[in-house]
């Protein structure tokens, strides 16, 4: 078969193979290359990525970002006002003793909470 001789179909359906192979394969060999690391290893190579994605950006401050600047201009009006303190800022509120009383009356953490206790992750097994 020559190449003149391919039709449209087959061509996308070798496209659509090969895609899924390669996609396949990147796939399995990240699960491989997660799985020989050890945890300790896994979390400083994710901060090292933090750090050094971060480094890339200019502006590394709310404030001197120009889509906060925008959105202050077009929306908010000005810092610590009144609709952005209220759309802005959380507030944290203590619930650690409702969450105590789930766990003694056993409805914390829920009905399938169970399943999920001891399962690893990808990158532990």
């Amino acid at each position: 078969m020559s190449i003149m001789s391919i039709t449209r179909r087959s061509f996308l359906r070798g496209c659509c193979i090969i895609t899924g192979g390669i996609a396949f394969g990147v796939h399995w060999t990240g699960r491989a290359v997660a799985a020989a690391l050890s945890v300790k290893e896994h979390m400083v190579a994710r901060i090292a990525s933090v750090y050094r994605e971060d480094k890339r950006y200019p502006s590394r401050t709310s404030m001197d970002n120009e889509q906060v600047k925008l959105l202050y201009k077009k929306f908010l009006g000005k810092p610590l006002d009144e609709k952005a303190h209220h759309l802005l800022h959380n507030h944290w509120i203590d619930k650690s003793a409702a969450v105590k009383k789930l766990h003694e009356a056993g409805q914390y953490p829920g009905p399938r909470g169970g399943e999920f206790r001891h399962k690893m992750y990808p990158h532990e097994r």
